[in-house]
């Protein structure tokens, strides 16, 4: 029997990665599309390859379920700032990322069956990573999501997750999250009222979207934090969320045992405002307060043509629920478009802990 829940972990090459981890990643992914047999949605904030046998590998997949009579949409983000810099991206809420996402699918799909469609956020950013597939339901009906974006730093350069869960009742409301983008060309109001939940062979899922219920899924996420009584494990690129910081600080002060990872580079500039405004002192001292806790990856600082080495993840494990997706921890991000994701599998969870464990190892 097929595991309905599977994951892939993605670390930085340097730091415990496979060597042949691009390779594989693609292959993943050229697999998980190459299934289909009457749709593929793909919501991307960052699609851009250069590997020309990682482009046939990926980009093939596509063109090739598109050929078979597999309707083929992709929407891609673009709003991002050309000139932004890492200090404006953590303002957005999101990973730093160049323009070049729109260039490099109209020149290696625009002439093909596949449907482009660009994304405009009106200043804040499509920031999903998801594939659905057969979302209107049949045997190979399942969704691809997680911290992953399309890019080789993505996958040789981060640490990343994927999680792929079998189950209509969740495509089918990720494809109306899809819709709404896709039928408008933007993201207001995208997700309003799209969490659901669902349970598979015995495992509660439940999931949501920003900007629709962006409130929601700051307040649900800082909300698990503050329900754990016996462990917490964060990995995530940015940690500024008022609400989730104010939880961490509390459950540290309650004796719960935390620990976790966290982007030195990315979060640098956001510390700094922090410590230069003092009506944010109460956020700084409990940022002192969790961060003693974590450690942290030093990144390369962002720029457009730097190599994009992001500890990328956006993972909670709090007691018997993992909670990933896009949604980095940031207050901001609320605003983006985003999905969220929450599983109580003790088999996820186990898979999930082991590798969170190794990361932090290698960076403390």
């Amino acid at each position: 029997m097929t595991n309905p829940i599977n994951v892939k972990f993605l670390r930085d090459l340097r730091y415990g990665g496979p060597s042949d981890q691009l390779a594989t990643i693609a292959d993943d992914l050229a697999a998980f599309v190459s299934a289909a047999t009457t749709s593929i949605e793909v919501a991307i904030y960052d699609f851009r390859l250069a590997d020309p046998g990682i482009i046939e590998t990926v980009v093939g997949a596509f063109t090739a379920a598109a050929d078979r009579g597999v309707a083929v949409r992709i929407a891609y983000d673009a709003g991002k700032p050309a000139d932004g810099t890492g200090a404006d991206f953590a303002a957005l809420g999101a990973d730093p990322a160049p323009v070049g996402t729109g260039d490099f699918l109209n020149q290696h799909l625009g002439s093909t069956a596949v449907s482009l469609k660009p994304i405009r956020a009106g200043g804040q950013l499509m920031h999903s990573k998801y594939i659905l597939r057969d979302a209107a339901g049949t045997a190979s009906t399942a969704v691809w999501t997680g911290s992953t974006n399309f890019t080789e730093d993505a996958w040789t350069r981060q640490e990343n997750n994927v999680i792929t869960v079998a189950d209509r009742a969740m495509a089918e409301s990720y494809l109306v999250d899809f819709e709404q983008m896709w039928q408008t060309g933007g993201i207001h109001n995208a997700g309003l009222h799209g969490g659901g939940s669902t349970t598979i062979d015995g495992v509660n899922v439940g999931w949501d979207f920003c900007p629709g219920d962006g409130r929601a899924v700051n307040d649900a996420l800082a909300a698990r934090v503050a329900a754990a009584r016996e462990r917490l494990i964060v990995a995530t690129m940015v940690l500024s969320s008022h609400e989730v910081l104010a939880s961490l600080a509390a459950a540290v002060a309650a004796g719960v045992a935390l620990s976790g990872i966290y982007d030195g580079a990315q979060m640098d500039p956001i510390v700094r405002q922090w410590r230069n405004s003092p009506r944010l002192g109460q956020v700084l001292a409990d940022w002192e307060r969790v961060v003693t806790h974590l450690v942290r990856k030093e990144s390369t600082p962002y720029t457009p043509t730097s190599v994009h080495d992001f500890m990328h993840l956006k993972v909670l494990i709090s007691d018997g629920i993992l909670t990933t997706g896009s949604y980095n921890f940031s207050g901001n991000a609320e605003r983006n478009a985003e999905n969220q994701l929450h599983v109580d599998d003790p088999l996820t969870l186990e898979a999930y802990t082991a590798y969170l464990d190794a990361v932090i190892a290698e960076y403390r």
